[in-house]
């Protein structure tokens, strides 16, 4: 016999069986709520990007380029593709002083930046919000036409470069120059002109163009007319510039440090011998100046003057009534006198010897000498000249800073 309820049974064992699916139906419900509320904390908690910035962000196909990338670390890798998931095992770049050198063959608009950590060659990440445009190469002939075709040295002026787009770039090089080596910077606007200063030598000049993103340069040919620019020479060489030498008179084969007075940072220097030639006849000077001396070796006796240029001049000018004499060797009493010791009482044993004063930094300069004639000078660091530089006074005759006789080293001595 069963009691009267267990009529019931199935009336409450169908009540319980809907309440245990609700139950069911909430829970796994409010399980799948929990793994959205974490995947979605997992995105919001995300790890920023190594890289925040990548200059420049738009290159040319099949050209290598530098791209700098802020917040990248030396030694880590990188790549541009497509997804990050199907990179080329030969497409990798080191970073090296925050950048790499990247060339990629085929144009594109977005390619993400794959990131691989140093030492972590199974973790790559990609970037967020870095990406890469590659541009197709630019043509020779886009600039059909200049104007005005002649500006002064060193003169900001506006020029229309017919043909050229809106934010493309351009340079004017000279024309002995590659494009290869040139880097466009001036900026053209909606109208194809750009602010052009040319501070070379005057002469012609090429243009180098890159279309708009690109990280080439193109020298500019047109079918037909010109675009050459040329810059008419503004700066130019005075023939007093030098007012005095030191030494006049030199041994032929020998090199000797000349001091030149007047000489200036850029300027440049050479002596010809004027039976046999001139300034204007010779290649230009190539010698150095910039330390108020230079290093000068001729070959061959004779009386000769002095061609100097102008920091960005291009010309050559002989200084006016100043001579070098280069004897043969086994020259005369009277060039021997630079020779004579000058009793100096500085031991110059604990200093060290440098081929010219100019060669020593601020921290060695007054622990440094330099030999000229046979006699030694002690360095020093000169304030009143700019910028500063270790300096010399070889005409000196303080014999506190002439070192002393047998002190410099060598057998025989090389000072005296």
């Amino acid at each position: 016999h069963f009691p009267p309820w267990a009529a019931l049974c199935p009336v409450i064992s169908c009540c319980l069986h809907i309440m245990a699916s609700r139950r069911l139906a909430t829970t796994l419900h409010l399980l799948f709520c929990l793994a959205d509320a974490k995947q979605m904390n997992q995105l919001l908690r995300r790890e920023p990007s190594t890289v925040t910035e990548i200059t420049p962000a738009s290159i040319t196909a099949k050209v290598a380029t530098d791209i700098s990338f802020t917040g990248g670390t030396n030694g880590d890798k990188v790549q541009f593709a497509l997804d990050c998931k199907q990179l080329s095992s030969s497409g990798w770049s080191t970073i090296a002083k925050g950048k790499a050198k990247i060339t990629l063959d085929d144009e594109a608009e977005q390619l993400k930046l794959c990131y691989q950590a140093a030492g972590k060659a199974d973790a790559v990440e990609e970037q967020n919000g870095i990406s890469l445009a590659v541009v197709a190469a630019t043509g020779g002939d886009t600039v059909t036409a200049i104007s005005p075709a002649k500006i002064l040295q060193g003169e900001a002026v506006t020029v229309t470069l017919t043909g050229a787009a809106a934010d493309s770039k351009a340079i004017f090089i000279p024309a002995k120059d590659d494009c290869k080596n040139a880097m466009p910077k001036v900026s053209l606007d909606l109208k194809s002109r750009g602010l052009f200063t040319v501070n070379g030598a005057g002469g012609r000049y090429k243009l180098c163009y890159q279309a708009p993103g690109g990280s080439d340069a193109v020298e500019q040919k047109p079918a037909a007319g010109s675009v050459e620019l040329m810059v008419e020479q503004v700066l130019t060489t005075n023939d007093d510039q030098i007012t005095a030498i030191s030494p006049t008179a030199i041994v032929s084969n020998v090199p000797t440090v000349i001091e030149m007075t007047g000489a200036k940072e850029g300027d440049r220097v050479k002596v010809v011998n004027p039976e046999t030639s001139s300034c204007e006849q010779e290649a230009p000077p190539d010698r150095d100046v910039g330390t108020g001396r230079a290093s000068i070796t001729v070959s061959g006796a004779g009386v000769y003057v002095l061609c100097y240029t102008a920091k960005g001049a291009a010309d050559s000018v002989q200084q006016r009534g100043i001579t070098l004499t280069v004897k043969a060797a086994g020259a005369a009493q009277n060039m021997l006198g630079r020779w004579s010791s000058k009793n100096g009482n500085l031991d110059c044993a604990n200093l060290a010897q440098v081929p010219y004063c100019g060669s020593a930094g601020i921290a060695s300069c007054d622990q440094s000498y330099s030999i000229q004639s046979g006699i030694g000078y002690r360095c020093f660091w000169n304030k009143a000249k700019w910028p500063p530089l270790c300096d010399v006074d070889m005409n000196t005759d303080d014999r506190g800073v002439i070192c002393q006789s047998n002190s410099c080293g060598g057998v025989p001595s090389m000072c005296w």
